[in-house]
């Protein structure tokens, strides 16, 4: 049956040139020789017909190892993928000591050995279950991506290497002998311990606690990992309120963040010391009616506070008396300038307080097909919305940030069912109009183009008042104009937006002086 065989106690190992699969020589096994499979364990240095979850194919890699090891358990049937938990903490804890801590793992629940920063597969495991005379057998199929210098870039999840990694080489057999000494001290744990066990696999889980989508054939829905159950499985709390304990489904955490005070420092535009106002972009703000002055005027005031160099507001001239309470703002009151302000500008801000109309119509499609990055909100939303052909000139530089009800318009449905199906809204409408979107709420999700997601969880219920979602435009407006990508300009404006008043101006700091502030200090300096 073998080409090789040596001893990893209480293993027995068998070795291959070339197999099918490793988990199906290992089920032949079991048919052969019964009883005797046990404690067995079958290594590849190919396989031409490597399967992962779902039924995928298994890259070959090279130097990777692809073994499938034969345990006999007293486990019930629905209880043994809590074997695919130890086999994970088993890579995780072998790679981690072979390369001598000089790569950083993560585990995606179930079955996934990931990088913790990048979230890059390292190591995918696919089990089953055989029944044999009565006897019951866990046949963990285990990939490691070892020595690969480079990895397709078309693959369903980014993949990495342990050489990628750390620049180490590490040998199949050196990693398979490691691999079996971790599983065998985890599957000990396990039954003798399984509470302590649980919280150890728990401590080093990406899934708990993240936002995750779970996949059941064509059906996705969004929540967050909450926990682990006592056999293992995860419990999801949805976006809708229901929870469920998922027993072994496709649970994703891919190219999901949550935001936080580090990634708003990485995110945050460079503001050198030595530098002027044409450093820092130009912001044009397009709002406000004579009915609705106040949208306007917060948006520009929180635009010029989050740093734009230079902010031109057009308004409608009965608004320019209002606006007086802000002279570093410039002013157009002539709707015909509009082609010359949007020529102007390295980002465009439109849609507060601008009400639905032919007027709105107009200056929306203005800014899209300048092709300049844009944030469109408010009323420019809802005249999209009426206007269904403007959707079609949305592009890759347009942050949209509806709330649900905006959204809902967009999408042309109920707004019960964006709030049900919140994330799965963002992302579609995102892919489908190549924009990103920054969907509003307690918890915003921020979708790039290429479907990357962003959750911020920050904030409270004293943003739920008319002028936020303003303030909100005016800061992503900004720092578009000081040259933030969509993306991270509408990560940091939700961020931002949601952080304690003391946290924002902490991140704005020198942003968020006003030539206004410093003669009412130097006034009170004099007093």
């Amino acid at each position: 049956m073998d080409n090789d065989r040596f001893q990893v106690f209480p293993y027995t190992v068998y070795t291959y040139e070339s197999v099918d699969s490793t988990n199906a020589v290992a089920r032949r096994a079991i048919a052969m020789i019964g009883d005797s499979a046990d404690l067995t364990v079958h290594v590849a240095g190919e396989q031409t017909a490597g399967k992962g979850r779902n039924g995928r194919t298994w890259l070959n890699t090279d130097r990777a190892v692809m073994m499938s090891i034969v345990h006999e358990t007293k486990l019930n049937m629905d209880k043994m993928p809590i074997l695919n938990l130890a086999a994970a903490m088993a890579v995780r804890n072998a790679l981690v000591k072979l390369t001598d801590n000089k790569i950083d793992l993560t585990i995606k629940w179930p079955n996934d050995v990931l990088t913790s920063e990048k979230l890059e597969k390292i190591c995918g495991i696919l089990s089953e279950a055989v029944r044999l005379d009565g006897k019951k057998y866990a046949i963990i199929g285990i990939g490691v991506n070892l020595d690969a210098a480079r990895m397709p870039g078309n693959l369903l999840q980014p993949a990495t290497s342990v050489y990628l990694e750390c620049g180490k080489h590490v040998y199949v057999l050196e990693a398979v002998k490691a691999i079996l000494k971790e599983f065998d001290f985890q599957y000990k744990l396990l039954m003798s311990d399984p509470d302590t066990f649980l919280r150890s696999f728990a401590a080093g889980c990406v899934t708990l606690g993240r936002h995750v989508a779970v996949i059941n054939g064509d059906e996705i829905r969004y929540g967050i990992g909450e926990k682990l159950a006592p056999n293992g499985q995860l419990i999801v709390n949805y976006e809708d309120g229901q929870k469920e304990l998922v027993y072994a489904a496709d649970v994703s955490v891919r190219n999901q963040t949550t935001i936080d005070e580090n990634l708003i420092k990485k995110l945050m535009p460079k503001r050198p010391r030595k530098s002027n106002k044409g450093d820092f972009g130009r912001a044009a703000i397009i709002a406000g009616t004579r009915d609705m002055p106040g949208a306007g005027l917060m948006c520009v005031r929180a635009c010029l506070r989050a740093g734009a160099g230079l902010t031109k507001a057009l308004i409608p001239e009965q608004l320019r008396e209002a606006f007086s309470r802000i002279p570093e703002a410039m002013l157009v009151t002539d709707d015909e300038k509009a082609d010359e302000l949007i020529s102007w500008a390295s980002a465009i801000g439109i849609g507060c307080g601008l009400g639905v109309n032919e007027r709105t119509r107009a200056l929306v499609e203005k800014a899209l097909r300048s092709g300049k990055n844009c944030v469109i909100d408010a009323d420019a939303l809802n005249t999209m919305a009426k206007h269904r052909e403007l959707l079609d000139l949305l592009h890759a530089g347009v942050v949209i940030t509806p709330h649900p009800a905006e959204m809902a318009r967009l999408m042309e449905c109920d707004t019960e069912k964006v709030v049900k199906e919140f994330s799965a809204t963002a992302i579609e409408f995102a892919a489908r109009y190549g924009c990103c979107v920054l969907l509003k709420s307690a918890s915003s999700i921020i979708v790039s183009p290429n479907g990357t997601v962003r959750y911020n969880d920050s904030g409270n219920s004293g943003l739920a008042k008319g002028g936020s979602g303003d303030v909100l435009a005016g800061i992503v407006t900004a720092m578009l104009a000081q040259g933030a990508k969509p993306f991270d300009a509408a990560s940091i404006g939700s961020f931002l937006l949601g952080s304690s008043a003391e946290k924002a101006l902490s991140f704005l700091h020198d942003r968020f002086i006003l030539a206004g502030d410093i003669t009412d200090i130097i006034s009170s300096e004099i007093k």
